[in-house]
Parts: structure tokens; C-alpha cells; sequence
């Protein structure tokens, strides 16, 4: 009986551990990061919003985002595979978007820095906005009301 409990307890210990036990893509890339964060600009809730590159364990769990709400900071290696995947689920709806042109000044990555990823729903398909943030701190481990 002890055995099946502690084997029924093993995803959430190992969910638990890992990101304590993997590597992280920071450290391969000399510690560059991106810091970013999720603001929903849109009528509409997010009731899940996920970032990042699970096959390379640097996927964020962001939970839900209620319309004006903004993220927590979180750090991703500043290698664009790694934040170019948002998955918002708005409902029973999924969305994946796949950020390639919204960088500011046109550029196609990210430099080592904080910023703000603004999305809004139109027509059925969210929309990017990418503001860089140069006074932001990557400490603030909240959800904010903006």
C-alpha cells in the first residue's frame, strides 16, 4: 500500500525537482537572457498562458490572465527558439502564436533585456505588440494590474 501511494506521488515529485536538477540554456549561452512578461490587452480572459521551449526545458507556466492583468518576469536564454512560442488558451479555445517580426526596430531577435509582449484578440487571432522595458526589474514575482 505505501508503495502505490509513493509510486502515485512520483510525476509530482519529479515535476517538482526538475527544474531544479536540468541545466538551464543560460548558462550555454554565457548567461544572456531575455526577461519577459505577458500583458492581456484584450476584452477577454486568458485562462492559460504558457512560454518558452519544453523540449529544452525552458517552458513557463504563466497561469491565467484576466483582461489587463501583466505577468510575472521570467527569464528565457536569449536565443529566439527559446521565446518565439506563446500558447494562450482563451476558454475552450487554444492559440499559438509564433513571434517572428514584432522585435522593436524591426530586428528578428531579441538582445539580452526586459520586455513587455502585449497581446490583444482581433478578428479571432491575437495580435503582438513587443515593447522593450530598460528600467524594469526581473525580481517582481507578481501579477500586475495595469
Amino acid at each position: 500500500m505505501m508503495r502505490r501511494t509513493w509510486l502515485q506521488r512520483l510525476p509530482l515529485w519529479a515535476a517538482v525537482l526538475a527544474p531544479l536538477l536540468r541545466p538551464t540554456g543560460a548558462h550555454a549561452q554565457g548567461n544572456a537572457q531575455v526577461w519577459l512578461r505577458v500583458r492581456n490587452s484584450s476584452q477577454e480572459a486568458f485562462t492559460h498562458v504558457w512560454q518558452g521551449l519544453p523540449q529544452q526545458g525552458t517552458d513557463v507556466d504563466l497561469g491565467p490572465l484576466l483582461p489587463g492583468d501583466t505577468s510575472r518576469w521570467h527569464a528565457l536564454p536569449a536565443t529566439l527558439a527559446h521565446y518565439r512560442k506563446t500558447r494562450i488558451q482563451i476558454g475552450q479555445r487554444q492559440f499559438t502564436h509564433v513571434t517572428d517580426t514584432s522585435f522593436p526596430g524591426g530586428r528578428t531577435t531579441l538582445a539580452p533585456g526586459h520586455y513587455t509582449f502585449t497581446y490583444t484578440l482581433e478578428g479571432g487571432a491575437l495580435r503582438l505588440t513587443v515593447a522593450a522595458e530598460p528600467g524594469a526589474s526581473g525580481t517582481d514575482r507578481s501579477h500586475q494590474k495595469q
